[in-house]
């Protein structure tokens, strides 16, 4: 049946349209990988991108990790993934993540051994169109190698416009204000959680869903994602 789908159907690389794969070797070559981590706010370098003491917010993300960096190649693939509903590229990405992420998305799960795993919702009319949560997606994969706990405490309660169709910073931050609730607060209290997200530009999406975590109770937030731009 594969080998089927395969002949009428074959793959095709979702940033140069070249027939085989959904990320061609040549295309993989030119994903740019991150070898430093910063810090959330002021984006200057930071021990596993944990938010410098001087950066912190109340109600704020602690720390983030990210894998690639936010080019055009990544752009292009990850659109399509959203866009075309191209679910096998997503797990292609996936397998691309390098070793050295997860072992520091490990660092994490030592120094926070209580840390649970929270995808970023999509909106329930969003998801239907498209079919899965690219959030859910990668979270999964994270689970196939740590033992984080998963959690759901989140809802989006607001269907947004995309953020990567508004370029300026403070118009992301009015778009997503007030877009997630808390399911329930005894499941948040004294928590630490990270969010895990496809692309992460502005940081306004997770800076949202972090302050709602924390205004319920949550002790720390921290964030991986795919892309950093």
């Amino acid at each position: 049946m594969k080998f089927l789908v395969d002949l009428f159907f074959p793959k095709v690389c979702l940033a140069c349209g070249f027939l085989g794969s959904h990320i061609c070797p040549i295309c993989y070559t030119k994903l740019k990988k991150i070898d430093k981590d910063s810090c959330f706010y002021c984006r200057k370098p930071g021990f596993l991108g944990l938010t410098h003491s001087f950066c912190k917010k109340r109600n704020g993300v602690d720390g983030n990790l990210s894998c690639f960096y936010y080019n055009d190649v990544l752009k292009k693939i990850i659109k399509n993934i959203k866009y075309r509903l191209v679910r096998e590229g997503l797990q292609e990405l996936l397998l691309l993540i390098p070793p050295e992420r997860l072992h520091r998305l490990d660092s994490y799960n030592k120094l926070y051994p209580s840390l649970s795993i929270e995808p970023i919702p999509l909106f329930k009319t969003r998801l239907r169109q498209r079919g899965f949560n690219q959030a859910e997606e990668i979270s999964r994969y994270l689970l196939k190698h740590f033992d984080f706990p998963q959690a759901s405490n989140l809802k989006r309660i607001r269907d947004t416009f995309s953020q990567s169709q508004l370029s300026n910073k403070s118009d992301r931050q009015k778009n997503i204000k007030n877009a997630f609730e808390v399911l329930s607060k005894k499941q948040i209290i004294g928590k630490q959680v990270l969010l895990v997200d496809d692309v992460m530009t502005t940081g306004s999406t997770v800076a949202e869903a972090a302050k709602v975590l924390k205004k319920h109770g949550a002790d720390k937030v921290f964030v991986f994602t795919l892309a950093k731009g």
